[in-house]
């Protein structure tokens, strides 16, 4: 046996003692001390299989040492597993105190849906016939069936991936519209005020607000919040265009967006619950008291939640 056979083989059964522990259960089935020895006998290992390839040994010599190598090389620098539950957990903890970073911008945004809901609302109280310029056909349509009330089919929450879609629309065009240093955030947030507004003022001029409100009641708090929070990582977005700094601008909206993810995806995750609420509670043939408690006890739920203090380390995500 060669001295290289000899170092091949040592080397060999350093890494193949401590890999056999693994056995798929990755780094966590070692101990302290396997995780420390780990690194040294791996590298030992490339360093004998380099210095076989450099003296020119057959490769069949080799090969069992350059298998675990790779195996080894697998185990240490494959990327983590992403952990769904984690990854959300996360996602919850950063969510608050990253909202909270953009109150300004959402103080901002909420200010605009509301000045194209009152536009809205005093043009089509003003003349009726504004609303067939205001509102598509669909919507017209949509307002028009408030007028015998709500309809007493049962809630099904299948429908909240519909209402979901369709809210989550105006949310993302929101957020990457901000792209367009925030004119196109801005646009989105004024319809979405008109159309409202437009369609409370129709529904009230026929008598319907009752049935308007006893809809919109369960879930309209946390969808408009959704929506204004999204325009507002839009607008963060736009601050990052608008002024860069010393960093070069594409680098600045990366890092604005880094910066807002946190708040789009819980924007994304208050769409799912609205939808829900829209898809289930909404349409339950409730006196209008009892939607207004479920919607009051959402939305107090959302305000805690967004108060909520957060440890340094859960902000750290955020950022």
């Amino acid at each position: 046996m060669t001295d290289l056979d000899r170092r091949a083989g040592e080397a060999a059964a350093n890494l193949s003692e401590l890999l056999s522990r693994v056995r798929g259960r990755r780094l966590r089935a070692l101990s302290r001390a396997d995780l420390r020895a780990l690194p040294a006998r791996y590298r030992q290992a490339i360093t004998v299989l380099a210095q076989g390839r450099a003296a020119g040994a057959p490769p069949d010599r080799l090969a069992a040492l350059e298998s675990l190598v790779l195996s080894a090389h697998a185990l240490l620098y494959a990327p983590e597993p992403i952990h769904l539950g984690r990854a959300f957990a996360r996602l919850l903890a950063a969510f608050p105190a990253a909202a909270r970073r953009l109150a300004r911008a959402a103080a901002l945004c909420a200010a605009l849906l509301a000045a194209g809901g009152l536009w809205g609302f005093l043009e089509v109280r003003r003349d009726a016939g504004a609303a067939a310029v205001l509102l598509s056909r669909a919507l017209q349509q949509n307002a028009e069936s408030f007028q015998a009330g709500i309809s007493a089919r049962e809630g099904d929450p299948v429908y909240g991936a519909f209402y979901f879609t369709n809210n989550a629309r105006a949310a993302f065009a929101a957020f990457a519209l901000g792209a367009t240093l925030g004119a196109g955030t801005v646009l989105v947030l004024l319809y979405n005020g008109v159309v409202l507004g437009a369609t409370v003022a129709l529904v009230a001029a026929r008598g319907s607000l009752v049935a308007l409100l006893s809809y919109v009641l369960p879930h309209s708090g946390v969808e408009l919040t959704a929506l204004v929070l999204a325009a507002a990582a839009g607008l963060h977005l736009a601050s990052g265009l608008a002024r860069p700094g010393p960093a070069r601008r594409l680098d600045a909206l990366a890092r604005a967006g880094r910066e807002a993810l946190p708040v789009v995806l819980g924007a994304a995750s208050l769409l799912t619950v609205a939808g829900l609420t829209e898809g289930w509670i909404s349409p339950q043939p409730w006196p209008l008291w009892a939607k207004a408690a479920a919607g009051g006890a959402l939305d107090l739920a959302l305000g805690a939640y967004l108060l909520w203090p957060v440890r340094r380390s859960a902000e750290g995500v955020a950022t």
